[in-house]
């Protein structure tokens, strides 16, 4: 391809007017060029308050519309799909059958059944895709993965987090208008966000594949918030508890709470492997593990098997997926792109397998099964309204 990449964006909510900063700033720099902008809602189109996110947009030259059938008329090279993962209707099929590329926020759907037939479009479509992990592009999962490629044979992952209720943000979407809650905080509502395994816990889940590979099985335990502790929809359980088993043996553990009135949270990651761990946080990734002749003489002391491999997140996620993207689409080069659609399929089944074993009285999920079985039948298919 000659150019810049012609790129069209989809849900201009949250997410989508982030994926638009990067995209505006990969427009500044010639590797792509925005030609129209979506959403179903005319309001989110004002380009005054698009502007308010992304400094320095000009809407000329882009067209805006409520159409998503407009989009697929356009000129265009790629498609962002950035709307809720409980509205989807087609759209991602239908733009891969028109020859689309295709840039799909996570999760992708609610239902397995309505990915599968995603994912077989893309494929059928032979379009490049790649699921919204920006996880991947964190320098610190960076400097984990590359640690672990170095020989070392992980056993577990375990994180914790624990985060304020409230602490969703305020989305974009009329919710109210579809029969969602009346303050558009879709994320903490389970028939809108698949609960917070599926809407949030995903993005890790998806980071230990890129450690580990893809999970075989996983089993959930959930404590469900009462019907008199719902306020504004929001009635996604308190606390989640998720094991997950990796194809090469590691597990992972995954602890989350969503509490009311806590206003503060708190976050644990840690990875073990054989001679060592590392914890991520924030500030970095510091690894524990001794390195000199063994057996030592005398313990060493902490500071002796303690080292900083990586400082914060090392540059930003959300424009670090964009541009490889682009550079993919502009290149011809899917082998760039690090979560394409059909990979990124056993991080949507991992974590709806963990609301299926939740449901299932905490019995362990098969992920092949779920995908496959009949007796997961019901659990894939998209209800009908």
């Amino acid at each position: 391809m000659t150019g810049s990449v012609r790129v069209a964006l989809m849900g201009l909510g949250q997410r989508g007017l982030q994926h638009l900063r990067s995209l505006w700033t990969l427009q500044e720099q010639g590797a792509v060029r925005l030609v129209a902008l979506a959403d179903a809602f005319e309001a989110n189109l004002d380009s005054e308050k698009i502007g308010s996110y992304v400094e320095g947009f000009r809407p000329e030259g882009i067209l805006h519309t409520t159409s998503f059938e407009s989009l697929l008329e356009l000129e265009a090279d790629a498609l962002y799909v950035c709307i809720p993962p409980n509205v989807h209707s087609g759209e991602v099929v239908r733009a891969a059958e028109a020859g689309l590329h295709l840039f799909i926020e996570k999760p992708m759907s609610l239902y397995l059944d309505e990915a599968l037939e995603m994912e077989a479009a893309i494929g059928a479509a032979g379009v490049l895709s790649t699921a919204g992990f920006q996880q991947r592009f964190d320098g610190r999962h960076e400097a984990v993965h590359q640690l672990l490629r170095e020989g070392r044979r992980p056993l577990m992952a375990c994180y914790t987090y624990h985060g304020a209720l409230e602490g969703h943000n305020v989305k974009h979407h009329k919710t109210e208008l579809h029969g969602g809650p009346g303050n558009r905080v879709w994320t903490a509502n389970r028939a809108w966000s698949g609960m917070t395994v599926v809407e949030g816990g995903i993005h890790l889940l998806d980071t230990w594949r890129y450690w580990f590979g893809d999970v075989e099985w996983v089993q959930a335990n959930y404590q469900h918030r009462p019907e008199d502790d719902v306020h504004d929809g929001a009635d996604n359980p308190y606390t989640y508890t998720a094991l997950f088993g990796f194809a090469g043996g590691a597990v992972g553990t995954m602890t989350l709470s969503r509490l009311r009135k806590v206003f503060a949270d708190h976050m644990d990651h840690q990875v073990l492997w054989t001679e060592g761990r590392a914890e991520i946080c924030r500030e970095g990734v510091t690894v524990y593990q001794y390195e000199g002749p063994y057996p030592p003489s005398q313990p060493p002391t902490r500071e002796a098997v303690t080292r900083l491999v990586g400082e914060g997140q090392g540059g930003d996620g959300t424009f670090a997926i964009s541009q490889v993207f682009a550079q993919a689409v502009a290149e011809g080069r899917p082998e760039l792109i690090r979560s394409p659609f059909g990979d990124a399929m056993n991080s949507l089944a991992a974590v709806i397998g963990a609301n299926v074993s939740d449901e299932s009285g905490g019995e362990r999920v098969d992920i092949d099964q779920l995908l496959r079985a009949e007796r997961y039948a019901a659990f894939r298919r998209k209800p009908t309204s």
